[in-house]
């Protein structure tokens, strides 16, 4: 079962520009878990069109994070638990 929404953005607010781990379900209801930092705009395009895509994502309520991977996104509203700040917050029955 998902996180209260107001719980996940007041977390992820809290730490900006930091490193998190965040659990989470797909669009196939499949658990995945990414560790990385929020806000790196470092290698990202700038141009108009890239700038907008940005913000469609953050409308539909999508948080992207840099990883080793490169840049990846999560939806919000499917939260699972994650670890920031130091500390970790789940669900019942999940746990990082």
């Amino acid at each position: 079962m998902p996180l209260p929404l107001n719980m996940v953005t007041n977390v992820l607010s809290e730490n900006q520009n930091k490193f998190i781990t965040v659990k989470f379900l797909t669009k196939d209801n499949e658990e995945r878990t990414y560790t990385g930092r929020m806000n790196v705009i470092k290698g990202l395009k700038g141009n108009e069109r890239g700038q907008i895509a940005a913000e469609a994502l953050r409308k539909a309520g999508y948080i992207t994070l840099k990883t080793k991977q490169g840049y990846k996104c999560f939806n919000v509203d499917r939260v699972l638990g994650f670890v920031a700040g130091g500390r970790r917050i789940f669900g019942l029955g999940n746990e990082l």
